[in-house]
């Protein structure tokens, strides 16, 4: 077991054995009272049981605590308990806990903070999904590396992770895009993506003086809907936009199974097949009045919302709900596949196509994940919601929305519009950092190929940390001075406390570990502590779906080992017992930011 879920299994025993001796029944499961108090002085883990459990026996909570802990016995890992002001609060007994996590640690390596929960189950992510007819600003890197990041973790607890890019190449953008390439002679030169993103802002501007062209971006996107001979162009014009998006996201280490097109799932009528079962049901029901002519989803007790338009065409929605439902393999029409391209982290993607085969391992999920944004809520519960019409019950409630909150700048959110996102997309930020990254080199005997990968991978990881810190349900503002800030907090300080303990390690080449266990220091043990909840850290970022837990984690963790590098000296320390056993946990924690940084996707780098 883990080591942290060991002791708290054995807290929990050591409660439950004083309870059962009392006579008394928790009000609620024992484990979950306990957290870890504010202040390591009050103990390492804490236990709330006794302020719920006197005002059940009519008795002052100290009472309670202090008849607890006289009927409790610590030994194994629990070292005493305390009362204090009605909490019981539970102290480790160190040597034991120490050699405990360091055995495990260096017993498991890689595998620390693996897990088998997912075994036998798929897990299908969808994310990115940006129209093929701009570059990636750094909105967009969000959701991109979130998706990513996840993917990695429910990989490491034992889920087979299928990731898919979702390109919709028959949308409004699309048409205006088409437009404008015809209307605009003057082009600007640069990455394809980027030059399709400005000529899409500058359309826009030129919408202001000739509004008649809102009436040919119509015929254009009628025509797209009907599959007309324009969508072959589209089609074209989007393959070589997602070909640069690729390049963008490989340079952030992001890879993906499968991109699936728009295009391919409407035409494959898996759509049509979706919208007719949906008719059987007494839940899509004509519209009336202002609505009549259109087909309008009406679940009781739910919003209704419009799946079907007057004039015969789907509204986004409804692919949405066909998309889910072949992710789960539930339609009886499929899809074709081609391979796509081999990616730079060696990743095979495919891609659908009309012209491809039947490929039956992609979809069939257990469970589904869309990364989209907090906006997206509304449909995305529809898209639930109307599985649960279909009867199917277990992919309603296996499909979840990653929502998130978008990237703004300090003064006004992106607009592709008004082209707000020039200066800001992924490829710019990723040079920046790398920029800066290579200005703030100081160690002038790295030479080689070190000169270039190192500030390639502080700048990376700079970026996907600065994504990835703030939790999902909050807004970030952009702001050079936090994304890239290499001190504290931030992807290339975790990395920099990585390097300075494979230093350390390094220097010590040749001398013996003994496998003691011998602590004196308050940093060591909160040190020790840290690497101890690394797997229920993993653990719950694949449970709650929540990656900025990892990264706050991989910062909280470098943050405890450079206040352990200031006070506790390793190759000199004063005894040979204490000189292995710090050493065993400077190699503990080379193992466990290591693991973190894999799964956050942030460069390894042993040399800074």
């Amino acid at each position: 077991m883990e080591p942290w879920g060991r002791l708290k299994e054995e807290v929990v025993r050591t409660i439950e054995a004083a309870l059962r001796s009392a006579g008394w029944e928790p009000p609620r499961r024992v484990e979950e009272t306990l957290s870890q108090p504010p202040d390591p002085e009050l103990g390492d883990l804490s236990s709330t049981l006794c302020l719920e459990l006197s005002k059940k026996l009519g008795k002052p909570p100290q009472e309670v605590a202090r008849e607890m802990v006289g009927r409790m016995e610590c030994r194994g890992l629990l070292e005493r308990v305390e009362e204090v002001r009605g909490y019981l609060n539970f102290f480790i007994n160190l040597p034991s806990f120490a050699s405990l996590t360091l055995k495990e640690i260096e017993a498991k390596g890689r595998d620390y903070g693996k897990g088998s929960e997912g075994k036998g189950k798929k897990v299908v992510i969808e994310h990115t999904s940006v129209n093929p007819t701009k570059p990636l600003h750094i909105g967009h890197g969000r959701n991109a590396v979130l998706g990513d990041t996840m993917a990695r973790v429910l990989r490491e607890r034992g889920y087979e992770v299928e990731v898919h890019n979702y390109i919709d190449d028959l949308g409004r953008q699309m048409a205006e895009t088409l437009v404008s390439l015809s209307e605009i002679k003057e082009r600007p030169k640069g990455k394809f993506d980027h030059v399709l993103g400005r000529l899409y802002a500058e359309f826009h501007q030129l919408l202001e003086s000739r509004p008649e062209l809102e009436e040919k971006v119509g015929e254009v996107l009628r025509e797209l809907e009907r599959g007309g001979k324009i969508s072959k162009r589209a089609r074209e014009i989007a393959e070589k936009c997602v070909k640069a998006n690729l390049l963008s996201t490989d340079r952030l280490g992001i890879g993906y199974d499968l991109l699936v097109w728009e295009s391919d799932l409407v035409r494959s009528s898996i759509l049509h097949e979706t919208l007719e079962r949906l008719k059987k049901t007494p839940y899509l029901v004509q519209g009336e009045g202002e609505k009549a002519g259109t087909w309008i989803l009406r679940l009781p007790g739910e919003e209704e919302k419009v799946l079907i338009r007057s004039d015969g065409t789907a509204v986004y929605t409804a692919r949405d709900i066909s998309y889910q439902l072949w992710k789960f393999g539930c339609t009886e029409r499929t899809l074709k596949f081609r391979f796509h391209s081999r990616r730079s982290d060696g990743t095979r993607t495919y891609t659908t196509s009309g012209k491809g085969r039947v490929v039956r391992r992609f979809g069939h999920a257990d469970v589904v994940i869309n990364v989209i944004g907090a906006e997206q809520k509304f449909p995305q519960k529809v898209v639930s919601s109307a599985l649960k019409a279909l009867g199917l019950q277990k992919q309603s409630e296996n499909s979840h929305h990653l929502s998130y909150e978008h990237v703004r700048l300090p003064q006004e959110r992106f607009s592709g519009r008004k082209g707000t996102w020039i200066g800001f997309t992924v490829d710019e930020v990723v040079e920046e950092a790398v920029s800066r990254a290579r200005g703030l080199m100081k160690d002038r005997s790295i030479r080689g190929s070190l000169r270039k990968e190192i500030p390639e991978g502080v700048g990376v990881g700079a970026v996907r940390f600065s994504l990835l810190a703030t939790s999902p349900d909050k807004e970030i503002v952009f702001k050079w001075e936090e994304a890239l800030n290499f001190e504290r907090n931030s992807g290339p300080a975790v990395q920099y406390s990585y390097a300075r303990a494979c230093s350390i390690l390094r220097k010590a080449r040749g001398r013996r570990i003994r496998p003691v266990s011998f602590f004196e220091l308050k940093e060591e043990k909160e040190l020790l502590k840290l690497l101890a909840q690394y797997p229920e850290v993993v653990r719950l970022v694949c449970e709650r779906r929540q990656p900025s837990l990892l990264a706050r984690y991989a910062a909280d963790l470098s943050m405890s080992f450079n206040k352990f590098y200031e006070v506790a000296p390793v190759l000199e320390a004063g005894t040979e017992e204490l000189r292995s056993s710090r050493l065993r946990l400077v190699r503990g924690t080379t193992v466990v930011l290591e693991n973190a940084m894999r799964l956050l996707g942030i460069p390894i780098l042993r040399r800074m």
